[in-house]
């Protein structure tokens, strides 16, 4: 937790011959979200490998926290790069199949030709 008692979302990186793989750890809301977002939307541009996101141990707080999973998707779509989330918590998967996003999820990169939303 900081100092106003939020709770700080920690992301770690790795590479190998599946992709590029990113985990986040914590909760993803309005408070934790701004910082984050700088460093995703890095993360996607710089890049040119399969994007992998691991939300497994990431809660998603509120719609803010939803929304920069949906701009990390967008991003690479434009930067023609191919992203999956390759695992998330069973409500993640909830708001996905809400969002009609469900086929990102998988063991397996997917490409993000398919239109969103």
């Amino acid at each position: 937790m900081d100092q106003r008692g939020h709770t700080i979302v920690t992301l770690e990186e790795r590479r190998d011959a599946l992709g590029h793989h990113v985990s986040l750890r914590g909760r993803l809301d309005f408070h934790t979200v701004p910082d984050l977002r700088m460093v995703l939307h890095s993360i996607v541009d710089d890049g040119s490998d399969d994007l992998l996101l691991d939300l497994a141990e990431c809660e998603i707080g509120d719609a803010t926290g939803f929304g920069v999973i949906v701009e990390c998707l967008r991003r690479a779509r434009r930067a023609s790069r191919t992203f999956c989330i390759v695992d998330a918590d069973p409500r993640t998967h909830r708001l996905l199949r809400r969002a009609r996003l469900a086929h990102l999820v998988g063991p397996a990169p997917l490409t993000v030709t398919a239109a969103v939303g």
